[in-house]
C-alpha cells in the first residue's frame, strides 16, 4: 500500500500552540473501509432476521443503507494492530455498528429529520411507534452481538465497555437536548457533550478492537482510548462544520437545520461569541421556518467570520491528538490506516 503524507502547519484561534497535522493523500481509504467492513453487512443481515418480519425489516432499514461504517472499520483496525481481525472482532463490529445505528433512529425522532444518509429517515419510512420499536430491537441486538464476541474472544471487558457506552451516549445526548433551552453554552460544555454522546463510542471500538484479540495491558488501553476519543471528537466537530457549511447532496442530510432548530453547535457557539445583535444569524437561529434566503445568508456572514476555518483548525487538532495517541505502537499497515483515518474525520465532505 502506497501512503503519502503531507504536512501542514495550523493555527487555532484558542490561544493554543501552532499544531504539525499530517494530511493523507491516499485516495484509496473510502474503498478500503467498505471492503474491511463488508463482512459487517452480512452480520447485520444474520441478526436482523426474524419475526415480526415487519419489525426486523424496520430495523434493519437504517443499518443497511450503508453510511460511513467507520465505528466498525475502527474495531477491525484496533484488532489488526494486535495480531489481526477474528470471529469475535467482527461480532464485535457488528455491536458498535448496531449501537450507533440505534442511536441515529432514536436521534431522528427526537430531531424530527426527515432524511438520514439521503433517504426518507425510519419513523418517516415506518411511523414513529414502529421506529422506536425497531430502535430497541438494535440496542438489543447490539449487546446480543457484544456478549458472543466476549465468549469467542475468551477476554472479559468487551460487554462492560460497550455498557459504559451506552451510558455516557445517553448522558451526552441528554445534555444535546438541554443545550437547546439554554442561551448561552460554553465551548467547554459543548465538548463536554460531544465527547459523551459521539466520542465515547470510537473510544469503546478502539479499545473493543484489541480486546477481541489479546487482553491489554493498560498503558495500550489509555492509548486506544485516547485515539478513539480524540477521533470522535474530531469527527463530531466536522460533522457539525457540515450540517451548517455543507451542501446535502454530499451530506444526505439538510443543511440548515441545527441553525433552524438553534442547535448549539460548534460553529453556531464559535459565531455566536463574535455575532452582532442584529447580525443574520441571530436573525435566524431557532426560527424553524426560516427561508433558504435566510439561511444563506446566515451562513455567509459566519464565513466572514472565518467560523468555517475555525472549525476546521479545531477539528484537524484534534485529528493530530488522535496520531500521537498511536506512537507507542509498532509501524503496520492497520496503524497506518488508522492515522488516516483519522485525517478522513476531520477533512470529509459527507
Amino acid at each position: 500500500m502506497e501512503f503519502k503524507q503531507a504536512k501542514i502547519m495550523v493555527k487555532n484561534n484558542f490561544g493554543e500552540p501552532r499544531v504539525s497535522i499530517h494530511i493523507s493523500e491516499n485516495g484509496d481509504l473510502l474503498q478500503e473501509i467498505k471492503v474491511t467492513t463488508f463482512p459487517i453487512e452480512q452480520k447485520i443481515r444474520e441478526v436482523l432476521k426474524g419475526e415480526p418480519m415487519a419489525l426486523y425489516e424496520a430495523a434493519a432499514y437504517l443499518p443497511l443503507l450503508g453510511g460511513k461504517r467507520m465505528r466498525p472499520y475502527l474495531v477491525i483496525k484496533t484488532a489488526g494492530m494486535f495480531g489481526g481481525a477474528n470471529e469475535s472482532t467482527y461480532y464485535a463490529a457488528t455491536a458498535v455498528e448496531l449501537l450507533h445505528n440505534f442511536t441515529l433512529v432514536h436521534d431522528d425522532i427526537m430531531d424530527k429529520d426527515t432524511l438520514r444518509r439521503g433517504h426518507p429517515t425510519t419513523h418517516v419510512k415506518f411511523g414513529e411507534t414502529v421506529a422506536i420499536l425497531a430502535g430497541d430491537l438494535l440496542f438489543s441486538k447490539a449487546f446480543e452481538c457484544a456478549s458472543k464476541a466476549e465468549k469467542l474472544s475468551g477476554n472479559k471487558g468487551i460487554v462492560e465497555k460497550l455498557v459504559e457506552a451506552s451510558i455516557k451516549i445517553d448522558e451526552g445526548q441528554y445534555l444535546d437536548i438541554s443545550f437547546e433551552s439554554k442561551s448561552t453554552i460554553s465551548l467547554e460544555e459543548y465538548l463536554r457533550m460531544i465527547s459523551l454522546k459521539t466520542a465515547t463510542l470510537y473510544e469503546a471500538s478502539a479499545v473493543i478492537g484489541a480486546l477481541t484479540v489479546t487482553p491489554i495491558n493498560q498503558e495500550s488501553l489509555i492509548c486506544l482510548a485516547n485515539y478513539g476519543l480524540n477521533l470522535g471528537l474530531a469527527f463530531q466537530i466536522r460533522d457539525d462544520f457540515l450540517g451548517v457549511f455543507g451542501e446535502q447532496k454530499m451530506t444526505g442530510k439538510p443543511v440548515g437545520n441545527d441553525i433552524k432548530r438553534g442547535k448549539k453547535t460548534a460553529p453556531i457557539l464559535l459565531a455566536l461569541q463574535n455575532s452582532e445583535k442584529d447580525s443574520p444569524l441571530l436573525k435566524v437561529l431557532g426560527k424553524d421556518n426560516a427561508s433558504q434566503n435566510e439561511l444563506d445568508e446566515a451562513v455567509s456572514y459566519m464565513k466572514k467570520l472565518n467560523i468555517h476555518k475555525t472549525c476546521e483548525f479545531l477539528a484537524l487538532n484534534y485529528a493530530n491528538k488522535a496520531i500521537e495517541s498511536l506512537s507507542k505502537f509498532d509501524p503496520s499497515e492497520a496503524k497506518s490506516r488508522l492515522i488516516e483515518l483519522a485525517n478522513y474525520a476531520a477533512r470529509r465532505d459527507w
